[in-house]
């Protein structure tokens, strides 16, 4: 989905200055040859948003779609979406505007000016040239100063009404450090081992094989995990090795064991499964090493990440009330 532009996209959203001049070129001959007839796209209270606000706002992102979607319905849905997305966010900024004049909230010029200074910056670049580039991205420089005003102001708005019910606990960067870990695991491969047992083909033979895959399970969590393999699984390929079998990438495994896997640690064994045909119990014996930095080197990072997080969760519910709070009719 595509997103309206914040102040550090602007400059990125468009590199080839080539590719921009003919998409401009053709949005130019289209709009040429097009009757554009005004219409009312959406209502918020008594404010209409009209069809010519949400050509003007999604101008950027058809430039994109242009240079980058090949021409037919693959392209006409990616300016479908476009729309949408832009005209959702005109109608969260006539909400955000409706709040703010009620906290009499208001941004300055100058404010304005210290932003794009600010802006400019941080990508070491001057403002003539960040102005340059925002208007060969579709925006004139009134459209990017109102662009920053809007973010000025919501980030403002965001300080008074949310700011101060944002809590990171530990158990929050603790959490969000787990997934780290989880999402580096699906990429590196592992040497695992095994303890298959076949699991019969009557009910009865069933059961008592579940039973003893089980046992196996509970003493491979203290015990000898090769001795248990050489002495119980039915496994010729493996059982001589004690259970071993060659590095493997998560995706290379059966979708139990990969779950599995992706839970243990190294050394560690797992419970019984059913895979198939077989019950299996599994031992990571080696993994790649990881990149991340430890949990307490990582805090910082980690506590700035799940707080924007939840910024932005609690942005999306605060929105949404603003929503029900006021008459919000869609038209597109």
């Amino acid at each position: 989905m595509l997103d309206v532009p914040s102040e550090s996209q602007v400059r990125p959203l468009l590199r080839s200055c080539s590719a921009v001049a003919a998409a401009i070129a053709l949005l130019v001959s289209l709009s040429a040859s097009a009757t554009i007839v005004e219409r009312i796209v959406a209502v918020v209270g008594d404010k209409a948003i009209l069809l010519s606000d949400l050509r003007t706002r999604a101008q950027p992102f058809l430039l994109q779609v242009h240079q980058t979607v090949p021409a037919g319905a693959q392209r006409n849905a990616a300016i479908s979406q476009v729309y949408r997305s832009v005209l959702d966010r005109l109608v969260d900024e006539e909400l955000e505007q409706r709040a703010a004049q009620q906290s009499k909230l208001a941004v300055t010029p100058k404010e304005i000016e210290e932003a794009m200074g600010r802006v400019a910056a941080q990508n070491k670049i001057t403002i003539e040239t960040l102005i340059s580039e925002a208007t060969r991205s579709g925006l004139s420089e009134a459209g990017y100063k109102d662009e920053l005003r809007r973010q000025l102001l919501e980030a403002k708005l965001i300080n008074v009404r949310l700011q101060g019910r944002i809590r990171v606990v530990d158990e929050d960067l603790r959490d969000a450090y787990r997934k780290l870990v989880l999402e580096e695991r699906q990429r590196l491969a592992v040497t695992p081992a095994w303890i298959v047992l076949h699991a019969g083909n009557t009910p009865a033979e069933q059961r008592d094989k579940r039973a003893l895959a089980e046992r196996i399970a509970e003493q491979a969590r203290t015990g000898d995990f090769a001795e248990l393999a050489r002495r119980y699984s039915d496994d010729a390929g493996t059982r001589a090795t004690g259970g071993s079998l060659k590095s493997v990438h998560l995706e290379e495994l059966p979708a139990p064991l990969a779950r599995l896997a992706l839970g243990l640690e190294v050394g560690q064994s797992s419970s019984a499964v059913r895979v198939g045909d077989r019950y299996v119990v599994l031992k990571i014996l080696k993994r790649d090493a990881s990149e991340l930095p430890d949990f307490e080197q990582a805090r910082n990072e980690l506590t700035e990440r799940v707080y924007m997080e939840k910024m932005a969760q609690a942005k999306k519910t605060w929105l949404a009330g603003l929503r029900r709070q006021h008459h919000v009719e869609v038209r597109l």
